[in-house]
């Protein structure tokens, strides 16, 4: 009687973590730095809100970035594309004021959100970073899952 309890408990722990394991979303890179030109960026949270465009939403990202090198340096949403699974790319929506952007001091970091209208139905999307006012020679990239709404 005592083995049959045991391999019932265990049949019932072996379904719970199989039913919990379904349940998780693909991690992403949320959370995760990447260093380039001096900057530590990461991509700090992502949270979609609707946008006045039919079949379009908005991806309000939120970024921190902390200036590493000797010298100020700027940074700002402009600075970042989304490119979405047809590899389309999509800047900074320009018609958002709360876009942020600024020099940043050494040693100091600056935080802010960026706004990116992108196709709605987007499961997935990688933030690109891609400023224009300098000649990049590498590149960073962050894969980050859509939430739901």
């Amino acid at each position: 009687m005592k083995k049959s309890k045991h391999w019932l408990a265990i049949l019932i722990f072996s379904c719970a973590l199989v039913a919990v394991g379904c349940g998780k979303v693909k991690s992403d890179d949320i959370g995760k730095t990447r260093t380039i030109n001096d900057l530590e960026i990461t991509v700090t949270n992502i949270e979609m809100q609707n946008s006045n465009n039919s079949g379009k939403q908005i991806a309000k990202i939120d970024f921190s970035i902390k200036n590493i090198g000797k010298e100020e340096s700027g940074a700002g949403a402009g600075d970042f594309v989304i490119q979405t699974k047809n590899e389309k790319k999509h800047p900074v929506y320009g018609l958002n004021a709360n876009n942020f952007g600024d020099v940043i001091p050494t040693e100091k970091t600056l935080k802010g959100a960026g706004y990116y209208e992108i196709p709605a139905g987007q499961k997935e999307i990688t933030v690109l970073y891609e400023p224009r006012a300098i000649a990049i020679m590498e590149s960073v990239s962050w894969v980050v899952n859509i939430p739901a709404k």
